[in-house]
């Protein structure tokens, strides 16, 4: 008989980790219209470009931080009978019921407000329910459980030295391949496909699998990940058009350059808040205590935040954008916040009702 395996020790601010990523999905959102809204030429479209763009770190994060933490707890457990199906039952029952009952809730809530009869087109959630659009952000949770089907076969694949050494180098080929791929076949929706993301979920991999070497590692390194966040962010905010234009003859070469920016960008991102994670949670004045609880409690319910602040944005540029028209970015500002601060709350609420799963998860 098998015993189990010593649990690792928890790592506390990865909650404040949670908390920044879903501060920047949230804003991505409250961002959009305004990137819409203003002339190209503005001062104000600028503002709102830059941060929109800055922010696309957020859903990589999430999947850079799943990752980290699925391989760092689940490590030590290969050997324990029946950890797959344990692992399957409480990460897919807590993933794909929200996702199931949220698909409803937007499908119904759009449906009446334009003014049809949800139980008319029910092939139309089937359609979504499949692709992930009953609303633009649900895409994520069909990425999440593409990762969680394959996650146990990759934790397999560590057993081999050689792979375990190199396990993020595969993760990059295997990115760089499936974008070649996708040059040649165009594959549909590429964001909602697992391998878009291989690159920031292998580097996760080997920091949750070596976490303390790692974390020593990427201190060594900040100054060289703060200067890749600079120009891979320089380049995937700015370059893109001058790089298409540059090399307009040769589809691939400026495919390539795109690649590496963009991900270099979302690669260090990624690594960086790590750091700034740890910085924080070393912070032992009283301030810093302080901004670690909100931190904590807004991450804690982030999984809530993300699926409930989409309402709250659809209803408020119905009820309200007209009205602030006049005053634009104060009104995104307000949403933002609204946005923020009531999913949370209402986060906070639900997790205290014994169903509250069904909607937040756990």
């Amino acid at each position: 008989m098998e015993l189990p395996a010593t649990r690792p020790q928890r790592i506390s601010y990865l909650g404040f980790y949670r908390a920044f990523a879903i501060m920047a999905v949230v804003a991505i959102h409250a961002t959009s219209t305004a990137v819409a809204h203003y002339p190209k030429q503005t001062l104000d479209h600028q503002f709102y470009f830059f941060w929109n763009s800055f922010l696309q770190f957020a859903v990589p994060a999430f999947l850079f931080l799943s990752s980290l933490v699925l391989f760092y707890n689940y490590s030590a457990r290969t050997n324990e009978q029946g950890w797959k199906l344990k692992f399957y039952k409480k990460r897919l029952l807590y993933v794909f019921v929200p996702y199931l009952v949220w698909s409803l809730i937007y499908f119904v809530v759009k449906e009446w407000l334009a003014g049809e009869q949800p139980q008319d087109h029910w092939p139309r959630l089937a359609e979504q329910l499949l692709t992930g659009r009953a609303h633009t952000h649900l895409y994520f949770f069909l990425i999440i459980l593409q990762f969680y089907i394959v996650f146990p076969w990759l934790l397999a694949l560590t057993r081999y030295r050689l792979v375990k050494r190199y396990f993020p180098l595969f993760f990059v080929a295997g990115q760089a391949v499936f974008y070649a791929l996708h040059l040649q076949f165009h594959f549909e929706r590429l964001g909602s496909l697992l391998p878009s993301y291989l690159i920031v979920i292998g580097f996760g991999a080997w920091a949750g699998l070596n976490y303390e070497a790692a974390l020593k590692r990427l201190r060594a390194w900040k100054i060289a990940l703060l200067l890749a966040l600079m120009a891979g962010g320089a380049v995937f905010i700015y370059g893109g058009g001058m790089i298409k234009s540059m090399f307009a003859s040769d589809s691939f070469v400026a495919y390539a350059l795109l690649f590496v920016f963009r991900n270099l960008f979302t690669l260090s991102a990624c690594l960086l808040l790590l750091l700034v994670c740890a910085w924080i949670e070393r912070r032992k004045r009283p301030a810093a205590e302080r901004v670690a609880k909100v931190l904590n409690s807004l991450g804690t319910v982030s999984f809530g935040v993300f699926l409930i602040h989409p309402m709250i944005l659809l209803f408020w540029r119905r009820e309200l954008a007209a009205l602030l028209l006049q005053h634009f970015s104060l009104g995104i500002v307000m949403s933002y916040a609204a946005a923020l601060l009531l999913s949370w709350m209402f986060a906070v609420g639900l997790r205290k009702v014994k169903w509250g799963w069904v909607l937040i998860g756990q």
